[in-house]
């Protein structure tokens, strides 16, 4: 379960936020993860609650959103949705791509106190 290591890494990077920004606590956190990821959502949740439960993530509500891969051909240049990474251009039947996103979880916000 790879989500529990990633979630020690989110916990780190907040707490280290809220430092900087001198609060107390981190009331909301927004994250997208994407479908190439291989991270399942609820994981990641069930892991964040058993590690914020005290501290300044105590009360921390995690927002978690999906974001869709979209890939070019390399061979015919078609734009299409990528659903997994065995996925093939729809028009040539190719593997070859160039990928934009969802291959990452990106922090989109934070709100602290």
């Amino acid at each position: 379960m790879h989500e529990l290591s990633l979630c020690q890494q989110l916990c780190d990077q907040l707490l280290a936020l809220a430092r900087q920004e001198g609060a107390h606590c981190v009331h909301e956190v927004e994250l997208e993860i994407g479908v190439l990821c291989c991270v399942e959502p609820e994981a990641l949740r069930f892991c964040f609650e058993a590690m914020a439960k005290s501290g300044p993530l105590a009360a921390t509500r995690l927002r978690v959103g999906r974001a869709l891969a979209q890939a070019e051909c390399e061979a015919c240049g078609c734009r299409y949705e990528v659903t997994d990474w065995l996925s093939v251009c729809p028009r040539c039947g190719q593997r070859w791509r160039h990928l934009a996103g969802g291959d990452a979880i990106i922090i989109k916000a934070v709100e602290v106190s």
